[in-house]
């Protein structure tokens, strides 16, 4: 039997987080696969296929509620560029580990009382040995 990550508990550097219910989205960074095509004369051709390295980036991405302490997290993780740690952990499911992270977004607060801020994180692809 299979369980799914649906409710991960995330913790940024050490320090567990809420985020909103159904929210977290995660990139392995395993890369893209670019496949070509080959000519090998007289009609006849051949598939090619490579990997494109830049696209190896880990990334993970959840919704947090607004509040003043989810600001004062959010203006840390920016300043802190590539030393973020995330760990996603979830009971029978390997967790997701994301090392080197850097908040990449300049999120937008909803001032609401449902209001929400997104952050997106992108570092070495996700180590799930943890």
């Amino acid at each position: 039997m299979s369980r799914g990550l649906s409710v991960p508990g995330i913790s940024v550097n050490n320090f567990p987080i809420g985020i909103v219910p159904n929210s977290f989205k995660f990139r392995l960074g395993k890369g893209e696969t670019k496949v070509r095509s080959s000519s090998l004369g007289g009609g006849a051709s051949e598939s090619v296929h490579t990997e494109d390295a830049e696209k190896k980036i880990g990334m993970m991405s959840w919704k947090m509620y607004v509040t003043d302490a989810t600001i004062s997290l959010v203006a840390i993780w920016k300043e802190l560029i590539e030393s973020n740690v995330i760990v996603a952990t979830q009971p029978v499911t390997s967790p997701k580990v994301g090392q080197r992270m850097s908040m990449i977004n300049d999120p937008d607060f909803e001032a609401s009382a449902d209001g929400t801020v997104e952050v997106t994180f992108e570092g070495d692809p996700l180590n799930e040995n943890y």
